[in-house]
């Protein structure tokens, strides 16, 4: 179980937005304001947070006085607005999350000769920021989220401005006020200055305005939501507000309360040793992915990520009957499976969930043996216009990361340590490139032939579960460069790690 805690408010003013964070609650239940005000409240999975969810419309004074009646009626911890925003910066990419550090109620001001600017301006509360940039720090905290071109959405911790008026120009009055007086805004949207409001004056609840990036302000917005970008840009400032809700510790939590994936408090720090991860001389024995599919089960090139137990734990009959029902479960929750039918497997010795990807040409997959190994695997990604396989570095560390993740909510056993193996099977003809780079070259001259089976990362080196969580960026990105420079040495061996 995570962070308990008190009352979470999380506002929405668009469907698509609502629906973002709606589906990543469960055991939701219909709540009415006496005024009128709909809201759900529903809790995070192995979260004990109560969440509540509004969608309060566009507009600034809707979203204050939904925000105002929340508080009164719910006594959040904590509220947040999320959502999507314009960019009004080049370095701010359609897909990214912007975490406002400040809202700028920028239409204040006075005309003249001149227009003299009186803005109002809300600072972001301290701990939930703080909280924000914690969670920022892990690669993969966007889970599987849908990329807008090659590279996984950043997170950038910057000022936003929010009026009434929807900014579709690049050059207009309004951007030429932005840019003389507000430079340093890099999103805009029309609901935060009012959430922020109506916060700071009930007694100042902490509040956080998280918002995705769905165009740039700058006269394609017609195209650019036509390509499906605010869908993409909700469901990401979803996730990252999700994500921080998950991580925030109790206003009321005593000074040496963990945070989630976190060893111990800040006080303790000098009394703790690092993370202990041994090196076997040997590697331990792991089942490869091939050994839990049906025989004549083809497939293209596809990343497989195993957490191998240091003992065989010899998991009951019963447990892995529980545990396929698990498997489907989780990966549909994870979005491992993103095909509408999953097939399951169960044998004595193991159990395992799949779903094909014809699109792809292969398959992605959960699965637990008998002796405790936790398995997920997914196919590279195959641009049609390439025909072959690409290897991205950023991307698959990302990945990577995120298998890791999923396989420590497989099953819970105390007082046992693993060690993480990765492999890419079938290996013989991929591209090692920036997916951008692989997305808009016509040819198949970067292409890589590989002169053996499987390339293969065997499990040497072992954490207990506590540790693999806290250093999950760090191992994914050994495992990530390791498989990397394997392709690009040219060596053609199979394996790395039998040897020290």
């Amino acid at each position: 179980m995570g962070s308990s805690g008190g009352k979470i408010v999380v506002f929405t003013a668009l469907p698509l937005e609502y629906q973002a964070v709606r589906q990543r609650l469960e055991c939701l239940q219909r709540i009415d304001h006496e005024a009128g005000t709909i809201f759900e409240c529903g809790r995070i999975p192995g979260i004990s947070r109560d969440v509540y969810i509004a969608q309060v419309g566009q507009g600034n004074l809707s979203s204050a006085l939904a925000t105002d009646r929340a508080i009164g009626m719910i006594g959040p911890e904590a509220v947040f607005f999320t959502g999507i925003a314009g960019g009004l910066k080049h370095d701010i990419a359609i897909g990214d999350v912007v975490v406002a550090t400040r809202v700028f109620a920028y239409h204040g001001g006075k005309q003249e000769g001149t227009f003299r600017a009186r803005p109002e301006t809300w600072q972001a509360s301290h701990r939930l920021e703080q909280t924000a940039r914690y969670v920022a720090l892990d690669i993969a905290w966007e889970g599987k989220r849908p990329f807008v071109g090659h590279r996984p959405p950043e997170v950038h911790f910057k000022p936003i401005a929010a009026g009434e008026v929807v900014v579709n120009a690049s050059e207009s009055t309004l951007h030429d006020l932005l840019n003389e007086h507000y430079n340093g805004v890099v999103a805009i949207e029309t609901e935060g200055a009012g959430f922020a409001s109506a916060a700071s004056m009930a007694d100042r609840v902490p509040s956080l305005v998280i918002r995705g990036i769905s165009d740039l302000s700058d006269g394609t917005k017609q195209h650019t939501d036509a390509r499906g970008f605010q869908p993409i840009a909700a469901d990401n400032a979803a996730a990252m507000t999700i994500a921080v809700i998950k991580a925030l510790v109790p206003s009321g939590a005593p000074k040496k309360a963990r945070l989630v994936g976190q060893a111990t408090s800040v006080t303790d720090l000098s009394s703790v040793a690092a993370p202990v991860c041994e090196h076997l001389e040997e590697s331990l024995s792991v089942t490869w992915r091939r050994k839990l599919l049906p025989p004549g089960f083809s497939e293209g090139a596809t990343l497989e990520v195993h957490l191998v137990p240091e003992h065989d734990l010899r998991l009951s009959v019963r447990q892995m009957s529980h545990l396929k029902k698990v498997l489907v479960s989780l990966g549909s929750k994870e979005e491992v499976f993103e095909a509408a039918e999953v097939s399951k497997a169960f044998e004595s010795d193991y159990a395992a969930a799949f779903a094909h990807d014809r699109r792809r040409g292969g398959s992605t997959g959960l699965a637990i043996l008998q002796t405790g190994q936790r398995s997920c695997w997914e196919p590279l990604p195959y641009p049609s216009q390439l025909h072959v396989p690409v290897l991205d570095p950023d991307y698959t560390q990302v990945r990577v990361a995120n298998m890791l993740r999923i396989l420590l909510r497989l099953h819970e056993v105390p007082q046992v340590r693993y060690a993480p193996a990765l492999a890419i099977d079938p290996a013989e003809t991929l591209t090692v490139a920036n997916l951008g780079t692989a997305l808009i070259s016509n040819s198949a001259t970067l292409a890589r032939r590989w002169k053996g089976g499987p390339a293969q990362i065997l499990p040497r080196d072992l954490r207990d579960a506590k540790s693999i969580e806290a250093a999950i960026p760090e191992i994914a990105e050994d495992l990530t460069s390791t498989l990397v420079k394997l392709f690009k040495s040219g060596s053609g061996g199979q394996r790395f790690g039998c040897e020290k």
